[in-house]
């Protein structure tokens, strides 16, 4: 599945030899999930991944705060479902409607030794997860 550039390149740092390790994001047999790791020179920089769940789950609900540092609801997402996003990470739960997956849940973490303006990464992670969700849902057969 590709990436977009524009909202991957706020998380690369300088190297020489950027690496995708993991699973195939896009799972349609028995599996439930799947996650992977894009690196520069072996410094991991972003951590995504899908689960297969049997409704949307509200990322801010009391059970998930434990996941974010300064969690914050994501508002007027361009597609059903629930989102949350912190300092270094996003969740979001949305509908699919596949055989495989009633709904999706995304996450997606960055480097924790990640620098910068807070406000900024925060951002650019949510506008990176709003680019991928739907990717990942298209790639998932979703009809939802």
């Amino acid at each position: 599945m590709p990436l977009n550039e524009k909202v991957l390149e706020p998380f690369l740092v300088d190297g020489e030899k950027f690496e995708i390790r993991g699973d195939s994001l896009i799972e349609t047999g028995a599996k439930t999930n799947a996650s992977c790791s894009l690196t520069v020179d072996d410094w991991l920089v972003v951590d995504l991944a899908v689960y297969k769940v049997d409704k949307i789950y509200d990322p801010m609900a009391k059970l998930d705060a434990f996941r974010f540092r300064n969690r914050a609801a994501m508002e007027n997402l361009p597609f059903p479902g629930k989102g949350a996003v912190g300092d270094f990470n996003s969740m979001v739960s949305t509908s699919c409607s596949a055989p495989t997956a009633d709904s999706l849940v995304v996450h997606v973490n960055v480097s924790l030794k990640s620098e910068g303006d807070v406000a900024e990464r925060r951002r650019n992670i949510k506008d990176f997860t709003l680019d991928l969700v739907p990717k990942v849902k298209k790639e998932m057969g979703c009809t939802a």
